[in-house]
């Protein structure tokens, strides 16, 4: 599960589409990426930023980026 502020690598030959200033927009990836999560956006689909844009992508396209070798930090 994708929570606001993760970060997730974006997949090569991934859609993304464009929410805010020109919804017409899409754009392909030729290479893999890294995107900031948003939120959820429809169902199947998360809301990343990517390139100072807000973007909707499928959810299968995304990697969540430390899930193993994140170093867990406690407070004393």
């Amino acid at each position: 599960m994708l929570t606001k502020g993760d970060l997730v690598k974006i997949r090569q030959d991934t859609f993304l589409y464009a929410i805010s200033s020109k919804p017409w927009s899409t754009k392909r990836l030729s290479q893999p990426e890294f995107g900031v999560v948003i939120g959820p956006h429809k169902l199947g689909e998360i809301k990343i930023l990517f390139e100072n844009q807000t973007w909707a992508v499928s959810d299968k396209c995304l990697q969540l980026i430390g899930e193993e070798d994140v170093r867990k930090i406690t407070q004393d």
